[in-house]
Parts: structure tokens; sequence; C-alpha cells
């Protein structure tokens, strides 16, 4: 009976979930998982055969991010309007640095790699579907950018997840004093604003929510020509966000109620994170093995210091440089790197949904750069 279970995706999907929460449960001194122990559970279960269809991951992701869109709408403007350009600044930088070093690799290397998979490894290391996409069209579909892509994702995935969830113990950032600054430096602007910090959720409404999900699909499918470059799309996950975004910005939008109990929209974002990443990592889980096994071992390298490089310089400039609130700043550089499990898991580590107004903030751009880089890299290296 446990065999026949084995071929069902919805008890694999579920086991993956469900070891992954009590994963994430055990902690090392003040480290733990969280709900990123549904990503490294995911990845096991993977690599031992165990597989869901793509259908899970797009449907959990597509719920999450219209969530966290909902759940930070109301703030993301004030935040753009205080940092806008430091925000603009990042998101060149981040992508600007992983492409340059996934580019300096290849070349000390003596360009034994061929171009479509050191592009497949740029955006996969940076996890930015959009950024496959992009290197897909520009190759005529070389199946090399898969084969780069799918084997610096999952190392690109555990970088960024890793980061935001070790960085407040390891650079000694006191997550709670930032919420308490962030909160007030959020009624300071609301104040300036001219309205109050606070407005009152309405009851849920499923029709509400649907509306998110289907004008962002709508809005993912549409395509701008960017010269020299070729055609860029926000596909599942920026129009998702960018939808939520908008829509949520109101409080009515004729009969329907943007503005909904947080509550709910909070349950639904952690319900669909934890099965999001564990379907990520069921997905991503045989290209693991096949690294070990196969030459994949200097792109995953390549894939692992792009990521960590990308991270790095996003915090220097956010930090150290700008003195940026660290809730804000995770989900900035996230969205930077186009990460959505990335700021799945900033989410999950500060206990707020504020970072998502940081992704907001610098996705649009950063998915700009990310697919004339990309572009760049086949140019150029071929």
């Amino acid at each position: 009976m446990f065999v026949k279970l084995l071929s069902n995706e919805i008890f694999i999907l579920v086991l993956a979930v469900a070891s992954g929460l009590i994963l994430g449960k055990i902690s090392i001194g003040r480290v733990s998982l969280g709900t990123s122990g549904c990503l490294f559970t995911g990845l096991i279960l993977g690599a031992l055969g165990l597989q869901v269809g793509k259908v899970f991951f797009y449907w959990n992701l597509i719920v999450f991010v219209t969530s966290v869109g909902l759940l930070a709408a109301r703030d993301v403007v004030l935040f753009i309007k205080k940092f806008g350009w430091k925000f603009a600044a990042l998101s060149t930088a981040v992508t600007a640095v992983g492409a340059t070093s996934t580019w300096l690799f290849v070349h000390l290397g003596g360009k034994a790699i061929d171009p479509y998979v050191v592009a497949g490894t740029y955006v996969g290391a940076l996890t930015s579907s959009p950024g496959l996409g992009a290197a897909l069209e520009s190759s005529a579909g070389n199946p090399g950018v898969v084969a780069g892509y799918t084997i610096a994702y999952p190392f690109g995935v555990l970088a960024v997840v890793l980061f935001v969830q070790l960085a407040p113990v390891l650079l000694k950032i006191d997550v709670e004093e930032e919420k308490v600054a962030l909160k007030e430096m959020t009624k300071i602007l609301w104040r300036k604003e001219g309205e109050g910090a606070s407005n009152p959720s309405r009851a849920f409404s499923i029709i509400s929510f649907s509306t998110c999900i289907l004008l962002g699909m709508l809005m993912g499918k549409l395509s701008f020509p960017i010269p020299g470059v070729g055609n860029i799309s926000l596909g599942t996950t920026g129009g998702a966000l960018l939808s939520a975004l908008l829509l949520g910005s109101f409080n009515k939008i004729g009969p329907l109620d943007m503005r909904m109990d947080r509550k709910i929209l909070g349950a639904f974002r952690d319900f669909s994170l934890s099965f999001f990443l564990a379907s990520a990592g069921l997905m991503a889980g045989p290209a693991m093995l096949e690294v070990f096994f196969e030459s994949g071992l200097v792109l995953a390298a390549i894939g692992t210091i792009t990521a960590c490089f990308s991270i790095l310089v996003g915090y220097l400039l956010g930090r150290k440089l700008w003195k940026m609130n660290w809730i804000i700043l995770s989900g900035a550089i996230c969205g930077a790197m186009t990460s959505t499990p990335g700021l799945g898991a900033a989410i999950d580590a500060t206990g707020s949904e504020d970072p998502a107004a940081g992704y907001g903030a610098t996705y649009p751009l950063a998915l700009f750069f990310m697919v004339m880089f990309t572009t760049l890299i086949v140019k150029f290296l071929r």
C-alpha cells in the first residue's frame, strides 16, 4: 500500500511539506530553517526519484505571490518614494555583478563551456524564470540553456534561502529591532502622505483574490520589444505580483473589496509557500544528483559563486552604504535576483510580510536587466 502511495503526487507533495515543516522546527542555536525546510525535504525526495507535476509548482507560486502582493500593496509606494533610486541601483548592481562574474569564470576556464549553457547557468544562479525564457528565445531554443539552468538553479535557491536565514545571526542583525524601526518609519511616511497608518481590512473575498490572479496571468503574458535585446515579459511571478500590488493599493474597485482580511491572506501565504517550496525542491532534486555524477560540478560551482557574489553586493550597498532597514532590504535583494523562493524565506525568517514591498520595488527593473544581460552573454560568448 505504501509503495502505491509513493506514486500519488498529492501524497508525495504533502509528505515533503509535512517532513519539511518538522525539519524547519529543528534549531541549532538561533538558526532554524522554518518553512524553507520544505525546500530541502523536497530536494531529498526528488533526488530519490519522487516527482510531482509542474502544475503544483505554478499554482502554489501564483497563490503565494498574489497573497504577499496584497499584503504589501499599501506600503510599497511609500518605500519606492523613500528609496526609489536606491532600489533601481540595487537591481542594476545585483544583476550586473551576476552576469560579470559568470562571464569572468567562463573566460578563466578558457571558454571551454558552451555559451548557451553559460547563459542558462547565469539565470539559474539568480533563479530567474523570465531570464530562462529570454535565453531560450535568443538561442532559438538551444537545449544547453535548459541544462545550465537546471544545474545552477538549486544552488542559486539554496544560496539566497540560507542567506536570509543566516544573515541576522552571522551579521548580528536584531530582526525585532528592525521591525520596530520599520513600523515607526512607515507611520512617519503615512503622516507625510496625510493618511493614517491604520486602515481596517474587510472580509476575505474569493472573487477579489481570483481577479488578482486572472489579471496577473494576463499581465504576465504581455511582452514588450526592447531594441537589441528582444521581447521581455513579466512571466507568471511578475504578473501576479504586480497585479496584486496594483489592485491591493485600492480599498475597493467597483463592488470588489481589495483590502482583505490580513490573517486569512497570511494563512494563504504560509500554506502556498510551504507547497511551493516543496514542489520546487521535488522538481530540482534529480539535477542535484546529476551534478555529482556528470560534468555539471563546475557549472554548479559557477552558479553558487555567482549567486553569492550578487547577494553580497546587494547587502553591502543596501546595508553598509545606504543603511537600509533589514526587513525591506532582505526582500529587495531577493527581488533584485528575481528569486521568489528567497522572498518566501525572507518573509519566514523575519516573521513579516514587509519584505514583499522591497521585492516588488526591485523586481521590475531587475527583470529588465536580467533579460538584457542574458541576451548579451549569449551574443558575446558565441
